[in-house]
């Protein structure tokens, strides 16, 4: 399934060069990518961002099953890099370590076909056509095709472990041999009064204990630098000590509702919500959003990177309906008269009927309860045939307040 990470990885990037969107990304996923597209095109901004490979790197996989669906959630250490441009000109460039985490849904037993456009007549496969016909541009609704992502986000880490290995070691080398020539030759030059090869030894003697002494001093102020930067981060995630076990609390009171209740998936779900809301440019009328609170701060928002903790503030069940409480815990870069980096925690209430997920739920194909038409749900709380409101939250996870 790693492989499928690194697909998604390639055309992310691709996307943040031409816009050409992922086609291994599901309908919401692209939804929220086409509303980013739009935030940063109003900023007069755009940016490039990739994931690269570090050396060392750990992946892994989590999975969720739910027969014949199943989601992994992916993740894999990279090099984040991140860069925003006005016109040609770059105006602000990050290269970070961090942890990439995608979730994946699978269907099993599906395979890609071939689909006929309507307009021209051409062949090609599902996962093609999807983004419109490749030979006369035509597009058309689709339903996913599998395996699909459905959200991502990336955690920020503190080193990257093995480049910087390779970098002490080099470091240490270069100074502890550049150290020991010099205290060489200022020996060979202050021994004067020895015959040569006296001079020589004692200035072999004495470069190899100086340098020696060089590098244990350089490596003991390293280490030093690090613990100091190790403490900084410390203090700087003090506060999201108070989500470390949130996963095994919500678990267990989830476990009545939903025995196979993911936290990893739910996770990803949360903030996928957040994501497409706040960048959303029609919040009222999203059925993902049910809130009616001003959430005008984060119409400057450029990018919501989530610091991989979420705390659970409040667990309830009402008339048979979870309403949750999450304060999560943010860094994000808002476009004011410059570019703002900073951290951030944000109180979001998530609620569902108190039933297990359904992996199979497409948002972007509901059926009307009154009618029984099909319509895409994720930007119209009422169906376009019959007018009765649907209500995504019978369905799915929908978030009814934000705070921060």
């Amino acid at each position: 399934m790693i492989g499928y990470l690194e697909s998604f990885i390639e055309q992310y990037h691709k996307w943040t060069l031409d816009y050409t969107y992922p086609f291994i990304t599901s309908t919401q996923l692209n939804y929220y990518l086409s509303q980013k597209k739009k935030r940063l095109e109003n900023k007069g901004l755009r940016i490039e961002e990739d994931y690269e490979h570090v050396k060392g790197e750990i992946t892994g996989d989590l999975e969720k099953k739910s027969n014949p669906y199943s989601v992994h959630v992916l993740h894999r250490e990279a090099r984040h890099i991140l860069k925003y441009f006005k016109g040609d000109k770059v105006i602000a460039s990050f290269k970070e370590p961090v942890v990439l985490y995608a979730s994946l849904l699978d269907k099993d037993g599906y395979e890609d076909h071939i689909v006929k456009c309507d307009n021209c007549g051409q062949e090609a496969m599902a996962s093609v056509m999807r983004n419109g016909c490749p030979y006369c541009g035509t597009r058309f609704e689709m339903e996913d095709v599998y395996p699909c992502f459905t959200s991502f986000y990336s955690v920020p880490g503190l080193v990257e472990r093995e480049k910087l290995k390779e970098d002490i070691k080099k470091f240490l080398l270069i100074t502890g041999v550049g150290s020991a020539i010099i205290v060489f030759i200022l020996s060979f030059i202050s021994y004067k009064e020895f015959v040569l090869w006296g001079r020589i030894l004692i200035s072999l003697f004495s470069a190899a204990f100086g340098g020696g002494m060089f590098m244990v001093s350089m490596y003991m102020l390293m280490s030093i630098t690090l613990l100091i930067r190790a403490f900084w981060e410390a203090g700087r995630s003090l506060p999201l000590l108070g989500g470390i076990n949130t996963d095994k609390k919500l678990k267990e009171k989830m476990k009545k509702y939903d025995p196979d209740f993911s936290y990893a998936y739910f996770e990803g779900r949360l903030i996928s919500l957040f994501r497409s809301i706040a960048f959303s440019d029609s919040r009222k009328d999203l059925s993902i959003y049910t809130g009616d609170s001003d959430l005008s701060f984060l119409d400057d928002v450029l990018d919501l990177s989530y610091r991989g903790v979420s705390k659970l503030q409040n667990f309830a069940v009402e008339e048979g309906r979870i309403k949750i409480d999450m304060k999560i815990f943010m860094h994000n870069t808002y476009a004011d008269n410059k570019l703002k980096r900073k951290d951030e925690n944000f109180t979001v209430t998530i609620e569902k009927d108190g039933k297990p997920d359904d992996l199979n739920f497409n948002i972007t194909k509901v059926h009307c309860p009154n009618c029984g038409s099909s319509f895409d749900a994720m930007h119209k709380k009422k169906c376009p045939y019959c007018g009765s409101e649907y209500k995504l939250v019978h369905d799915d996870w929908v978030i009814s307040n934000i705070t921060r």
